[in-house]
């Protein structure tokens, strides 16, 4: 706990680092995380995204199709329904074009 505390007293400091900061965001949320725990429940630390992974995923993914992107996300949403879940299908847009004549047209 104490590294926690020193973490933040660095990152509070006028001239801190962003990684400075950092750290002390991610003290922060340990320690919310702590404070806000159940006591029957063990408590799992909150972990800070690194930036360099997110920076390496992002790289990983530039290259692939959207449809594609969409179609992970849209799998990956339906796997976190819980079971029995029915998702009713998307009924396409359907735009109704109305011809305007021009202004000064005969």
């Amino acid at each position: 706990m104490d590294n926690l505390l020193e973490s933040i007293r660095s990152a509070v400091v006028t001239d801190a680092t962003a990684e400075a900061r950092a750290t002390g965001i991610a003290a922060c949320r340990t320690i919310l995380a702590a404070l806000d725990a159940s006591p029957d429940q063990p408590f799992v630390p909150a972990v800070a995204p690194n930036a360099s992974a997110i920076a390496d995923a992002v790289g990983a993914l530039r290259g692939v199709p959207p449809d594609q992107l969409l179609e992970i996300a849209i799998g990956r949403l339906r796997a976190a329904l819980p079971a029995g879940v029915d998702v009713p299908s998307a009924q396409p847009l359907k735009f109704h074009i109305i011809h305007v004549p021009k202004l000064g047209a005969s």
